[in-house]
């Protein structure tokens, strides 16, 4: 990270992980349809089945045509590369080796396949990781953590730094454990100002090429990113919307989310941005 990209204020409270907040640069002005300077690699870092009430909501109506049962899915690794700002991962797959899951998690994540553990996914970048974009801290997300070398800066949103309720409790410890003695930089929209599209931003790198988006819900600082690739813009938006038949049909995740109210609202304001932007290409949080 640029040394642009300072820290503001640390916390440290107790059942939680320290963190710092992110101090955004300048925001710059951008055409968001023109093609930026990212390089965009989707990578399956590993598979897994977890059941579908899960991902979607099957109390709407709209989800009617859908039957529950196990539902295939992928931990994906977002890499994207700057020309001048480094090489940046959004989520973390899967680790070379131990797992930071213990217990009766561990048993639950069991079932995750490897396909490209983080580790492996960094060794065949050019240059070395500058920091890692958590869209949120479930164990999904964060089990590659302890592949990260010291000294990468760790970012999530707001809220990430402790749990959200029993079901968070639970899993906590597994972040904890995975982002070790490492202090989390958190996205802090409240202080950011900037606006894209009716969505709550920070302008990451200050040249309008890599945004993160409120998208609060699923927890509560579930966050989405925006990069202008080369091949123009990529909306990646976390668990959000953990399905494309989610995205496609507005219908929010399931069980898995803390707020539902809140979930449809950041939902909503994702799908609209892309609306406004038929070019922009949308990753959801579990398929590609």
């Amino acid at each position: 990270m640029t040394r642009s990209l300072a820290p503001l204020l640390l916390v440290a409270c107790g059942g939680a992980v320290p963190t710092l907040d992110f101090v955004p640069p300048a925001a710059a002005p951008v055409d968001l349809d023109a093609p930026g300077p990212i390089v965009h690699e989707a990578v399956v870092s590993a598979r897994w089945a977890v059941p579908l009430e899960g991902l979607v909501d099957l109390d709407d109506a709209r989800a009617a045509e859908l039957s529950p049962g196990e539902h295939d899915i992928v931990l994906p690794v977002h890499v994207l590369t700057h020309p001048t700002a480094g090489v940046f991962v959004i989520d973390t797959g899967v680790p070379r080796a131990d797992s930071p899951a213990r217990g009766l998690i561990a048993r639950f994540a069991g079932a995750i396949e490897p396909v490209e553990p983080l580790g492996a996914i960094l060794d065949r970048q050019e240059g070395p990781l500058t920091s890692v974009f958590l869209t949120h801290a479930h164990l999904d997300h964060v089990l590659g953590l302890v592949d990260v070398p010291e000294g990468v800066s760790i970012h999530a949103g707001r809220g990430e730094e402790a749990p959200a309720n029993f079901e968070g409790r639970l899993t906590f410890p597994t972040f904890a454990r995975a982002l070790g003695d490492r202090t989390l930089t958190t996205w802090n929209f409240d202080a950011s100002g900037l606006d894209v599209g009716g969505v709550r931003a920070i302008d990451v790198l200050g040249d309008g090429s890599l945004y993160a988006l409120d998208a609060n819900g699923h927890t509560p600082g579930s966050t989405a990113y925006l990069a202008r690739t080369t091949e123009g813009p990529a909306l990646f938006t976390g668990d959000c919307s953990h399905t494309r038949w989610g995205w496609d049909h507005g219908v929010t995740p399931g069980t898995y989310t803390v707020d539902h109210e809140a979930n449809a609202h950041s939902l909503a304001a994702l799908r609209g941005l892309a609306a406004d932007h038929p070019s922009m290409q949308v990753f959801v949080g579990h398929e590609l």
